[in-house]
């Protein structure tokens, strides 16, 4: 099921990336000859409209939007080539003939802005939905709010803080040790550094009433404590045996959270997005210099693994549309990364064409776009086989 589910979610944000492009492309006067699923050979035309084929293609990953003129290079006296063959060539002159000598629509006739719009609008889109993913989570869980005080989240079964009768939801904020002066506690690290120095003996903790969210009771309360040794804690506790909340869920008024969600939303987005930089290229960094792909990295079969570990999908709506708009926000952001052939490659070229002929940058571009595909699919191929390894634990 979770396999389903997880194709399901990436082909959706696979269609919304090509509609982007398609969308842009119609907008710019740009004719569109399929709308594919899926790469080639094609499996299956679903319908055609307004001059557009929809089809779903045989591998299963990605997709594409096939524009006319996309391809084609206009020499300085007005011949054309072709990147593919001669007779592509042949007919496109014959073509434009037809066509008393200009065929319009074409790609190529698209103004630099039109075009690099055309490229990045898949992505944009990717990102947009996960902005928009991101806020509908929030709208509905609260805006995340980070605390510094020493709140407590949950306490362990048998702890000396269970023992001790202390409770969650509050904040700790004193700490004395028997004929001591009573020491302040602000933080949670304030007061990891106090009970390390005491460890195996017993001391009084001093906290708030029951807090909600940013309030707490100014009611103080005294608790006396026994703090274990390394030895007397289980391994997944601390001395007190107590869990720290570092973030609490804010609802503002209801005019205000669609405004706030979004805000946060797009926060998280260009954070995600920052982290996903990092890794590609800690990945190419990782790959060259030591030969070598971190652990930490997964792909398709990865994910699926990870998200049924996790139970991922089966935590409800907010959390696969939580997952949904990560993924999106990875695709948003991997396309758009200046490396052949993603969707930033080509927007690359798009702007050189500025600087150099588009006859010279066009063989540039289909070569690096080649070798591209080739070390993106074998990168791909790798990732799988050590994600199959580590699921069968080798």
């Amino acid at each position: 099921m979770s396999t389903i589910i997880f194709i399901l979610v990436l082909s959706f944000l696979v269609i919304i990336h090509e509609l982007g492009h398609f969308i842009a492309a119609k907008w710019s006067k740009v004719k569109v000859d399929e709308f594919g699923i899926g790469y080639p050979p094609k499996a299956i035309k679903l319908f055609t409209w307004r001059g557009t084929d929809f089809t779903i293609n045989w591998i299963p990953f990605g997709g594409f939007v096939r524009m006319q003129g996309e391809d084609v290079v206009i020499e300085p006296t007005g011949q054309q080539s072709h990147k593919s063959s001669k007779k592509q060539v042949a007919v496109q002159k014959s073509l434009e003939i037809k066509s008393s000598g200009k065929k319009s629509g074409q790609f190529y006739q698209a103004t630099v802005i039109q075009k690099l719009m055309i490229i990045l609008s898949g992505a944009s889109i990717n990102f947009i939905f996960g902005v928009l993913a991101f806020a509908i989570v929030f709208s509905k869980m609260g805006i995340p709010q980070y605390i510094n005080e020493a709140r407590i989240g949950e306490i362990s079964e048998g702890s000396p803080a269970q023992e001790a009768g202390i409770n969650s939801g509050v904040n700790i904020v004193g700490f004395q040790m028997e004929n001591a002066e009573r020491v302040n506690i602000s933080n949670v690290d304030a007061l990891i550094e106090e009970i390390s120095q005491h460890k195996g003996k017993t001391v009084k903790i001093f906290t708030t009433g029951q807090c909600e969210v940013l309030e707490c009771d100014k009611t103080e309360n005294e608790y006396t404590v026994y703090l274990r040794l390394l030895e007397e804690t289980p391994q997944d506790q601390g001395s007190l045996g107590i869990v720290f909340d570092q973030v609490v869920y804010v609802f503002y008024p209801g005019w205000q959270m669609p405004f706030k969600s979004i805000a946060y939303g797009l926060q998280q987005a260009l954070f995600l997005g920052v982290q996903v930089i990092q890794a590609f290229f800690g990945v190419i960094f990782g790959l060259f210099t030591q030969a070598k792909i971190s652990g930490d990295v997964a792909g398709p079969i990865g994910i699926i693994h990870q998200a049924q570990t996790f139970g991922i999908f089966e935590q409800g709506f907010s959390t696969v549309l939580s997952f949904a708009g990560m993924l999106s926000i990875n695709l948003a952001v991997m396309n758009v990364l200046p490396f052949p052939p993603l969707d930033g490659g080509r927007a690359l070229f798009v702007v050189l064409e500025l600087i150099f002929k588009k006859k010279r940058t066009k063989k540039i571009e289909y070569y690096l776009n080649y070798g591209g595909y080739i070390f993106l699919l074998t990168l791909v191929g790798f990732i799988t086989f050590k994600d199959v390894l580590r699921i069968f634990g080798k």
